[in-house]
């Protein structure tokens, strides 16, 4: 008789029925509330059998109850949130971006502020799985986006413990913290592609993890390119977001190909030249802040501050600028970054 491994997950009888089944997992509290794809073990072996990892192979600790997060119990968060089994792949790759010590997950799961993880996913393994990245990339209608993204929720909740309430403190959230993926426009885009830049091959796959508080449109539907950069960098020069009272952090810029190509048209040559663009005309005067300090523990002083004005970030390269969406020059998007955190990019094994 096969003795199960000491991590195995643990196995639960319930009825067959999608109504009994939904009302278990949502006393058991493995849900986001949504309804789950019942994780029978053969479904979950339809999974594995898409990785050559063993089943009780650790990839990751995840904060903040240093949860093994298991070969196996990733892919049974991957069967609830609705995930193929050739998505597995990513989402483990997804797990071990997020508990790099330099995304500071345990910051990320327990504080105040509505910050989710974002997935960026570069490489041939977006047009193989789906991974939409044209018009409605951040938003429904494609499954590989919206239940990867998914799925780790779902593992932040069940192996990390980011118990909404009890360990999640947001006060209000934000629809990211059920899904937050998106793939780069590689072929529309006339830039290095975000994995590249970052020091992966263009042939690899890969999926980067960015701490992001949200979504901010920014309407760019008149002028060329210094116009359109100079509505974004107002947009990035807010006081509020947590990049520029923490003073770190990677903001996230997505525009759309028409942007991008329109940028080139216009001197851009490079996703430098508009990064260096954006920090300059983003840096804030000193006497905009408000007298007594917002963030005790993070005192202006530490900000990087050039010539009495605050940077939102620490250097032109901190700006993470990816190419999706729609082909229109019409709308940017803006995801401001938790500030005490860092983007971390993973390869996928194909």
């Amino acid at each position: 008789m096969a003795v199960a491994h000491p991590r195995a997950a643990k196995r639960h009888r319930v009825p067959d029925d999608p109504e009994v089944i939904y009302e278990y997992a949502l006393k058991q509290g493995w849900t986001d509330g949504l309804p789950v794809i019942p994780p029978t073990p053969a479904r979950v072996r339809r999974m594995l059998a898409q990785v050559r990892l063993k089943p009780d192979r650790v990839v990751a600790r995840m904060d903040p109850r240093a949860g093994a997060a298991t070969v196996e119990r990733i892919a049974v968060n991957a069967v609830m949130a609705g995930c193929r089994a050739d998505y597995l792949p990513v989402l483990i790759a997804g797990v071990q971006a997020v508990c790099d010590p330099a995304f500071n997950l345990l910051g990320i799961q327990a504080t105040t502020n509505p910050v989710a993880p974002l997935l960026i996913v570069n490489g041939p393994i977006r047009q193989k799985l789906g991974v939409n990245s044209g018009r409605n990339a951040l938003g429904p209608g494609a499954r590989a986006n919206a239940t990867i993204g998914r799925a780790l929720r779902l593992c932040l909740l069940n192996i990390g413990g980011g118990i909404p309430g009890a360990v999640d403190k947001a006060i209000l959230g934000m629809p990211g913290k059920y899904t937050f993926c998106s793939g780069e426009n590689e072929e529309e885009s006339p830039w290095e592609p975000l994995h590249v830049e970052r020091g992966f091959r263009k042939g690899e796959s890969t999926v980067t993890a960015v701490g992001a508080q949200g979504t901010n449109n920014v309407l760019c539907l008149a002028g060329g390119a210094d116009a359109t950069l100079a509505l974004v960098a107002d947009a990035l020069a807010t006081l509020g977001h947590n990049n520029v009272l923490l003073g770190g952090g990677n903001p996230v810029v997505f525009f759309s190909p028409g942007h991008a190509k329109l940028f080139i048209e216009q001197g851009f040559a490079t996703k430098q030249s508009v990064k260096e663009f954006l920090f300059e005309r983003s840096k804030i005067p000193v006497d905009r802040f408000p007298p007594q300090e917002v963030l005790p523990t993070h005192p202006l002083s530490e900000r990087v501050i050039v010539d009495g004005r605050v940077c939102v970030a620490r250097r032109p390269e901190d700006i993470l600028l990816v190419v999706a969406g729609g082909p229109e020059p019409y709308h940017t998007t803006l995801c401001p970054s938790f500030g005490d955190t860092w983007a971390v990019t993973k390869r996928i094994p194909e």
